[in-house]
C-alpha cells in the first residue's frame, strides 16, 4: 500500500513526516519535502528508510530529479540509498555528510548513540549511500528556473546544511534541524552538537530573506516564515540558546 502525500500547494508537497510531525509515514521519519522544478521535483531529505518502499510506490506521475540531504542523522538520510537505487537520481550533500553517508558510519552519524538511548531499535539497519555531488557552503545549483543554494548551519550536528530554494516567485528555506517553527532549535546530547554553533547558525539564517520555512520536524510555515528565525534571534541576542524541540 502506498503512503499518502500531503499537497501543500501546486509546487510543494510533504512526502514523509513521522512521529515528530504529521504521522504520514514511519514514526522515525523526518519531514521530507518535494519542490517543483520545471517538469520534475526536488526532494529534500529521505527519511529513515523503513517507509521508503510505500512512499516510492505512491509517486505515480511524479518525477524526482535530485535528492538533497541536510545532514547524516538516520531520520534524514537512512532512506537515501533506497531512493537513489529506485529512482536513479543524484544525491547532493555537504562534504562532511557525504563522507559519513557514503561510508554508512553509524558512530559518526550518532546512530549507535541513538540506539543505546532507545531512539532506534537495536536491529535498525543503515544502508550506506553514495553521494553524487558534494556541495560547498554558498554553492548554488540550478534546475531550470529553480535555484538551490547550500547554507552551512552546523550546531545540531557538525555537518548540517540548510538550503535556500528560489523558485522565481518565492524563497523557501529548508532548515532541516537547524531551525523549527516557533524559533526552536535541535539540541541533542551527541558528540558533535554545539550550542555556540547552533546560535551562530540562527544568526546566519536570520540574515536570509525567505517567505516559506520548511523544517525537518513539526509544523512548517507557508507565509512569513522568517518570523521563526527572528523568534530564535530573540534568545541569541540575549546570549541564550533558543529552546529545543
Amino acid at each position: 500500500m502506498s503512503a499518502p502525500i500531503m499537497n501543500l500547494d501546486d509546487d510543494l508537497h510533504l512526502l514523509m513526516s513521522g512521529g515528530l510531525g504529521f504521522d504520514l509515514t514511519d514514526p522515525l521519519d523526518c519531514n521530507v519535502y518535494l519542490v517543483r522544478a520545471g517538469d520534475g521535483w526536488l526532494m529534500f531529505d529521505a527519511g529513515a528508510g523503513r517507509s521508503a518502499a510505500a512512499v516510492l510506490d505512491g509517486l505515480d506521475g511524479i518525477t524526482i530529479k535530485a535528492l538533497f540531504l541536510t545532514h547524516g542523522h538516520a531520520d534524514h538520510s537512512a532512506g537515501a540509498a533506497a531512493v537513489r537505487l529506485r529512482l536513479g537520481l543524484p544525491v547532493l550533500a555537504g562534504a562532511a555528510t557525504a563522507k559519513m553517508v557514503t561510508a554508512g558510519d553509524e558512530a559518526a552519524i550518532s546512530l549507535l548513540a541513538a540506539k543505546a538511548a532507545g531512539g532506534y531499535p537495536a536491529d535498525f539497519a543503515y544502508a550506506a549511500c553514495p553521494v553524487d555531488r558534494v556541495l560547498d557552503d554558498g554553492e548554488a545549483v540550478a534546475f531550470g528556473a529553480v535555484r538551490v543554494t547550500a547554507v552551512a548551519t552546523p550546531g545540531h550536528s557538525h555537518d548540517h546544511m540548510s538550503y535556500l530554494v528560489e523558485t522565481g516567485t518565492r524563497r523557501m528555506l529548508v532548515s532541516g534541524d537547524a531551525l523549527f517553527h516557533g524559533g526552536r532549535v535541535g539540541v541533542q546530547d551527541v558528540y558533535d552538537c554545539s550550542v555556540p554553533q547552533i546560535c551562530a547558525s540562527v544568526r546566519r539564517l536570520a540574515g536570509l530573506e525567505f517567505e516559506v520555512l520548511l523544517p525537518g520536524h513539526g509544523a512548517f510555515s507557508l507565509r512569513d516564515g522568517r518570523r521563526h528565525a527572528e523568534a530564535a534571534m530573540g534568545y541569541v541576542e540575549r546570549m541564550a540558546c533558543p529552546p529545543s524541540i
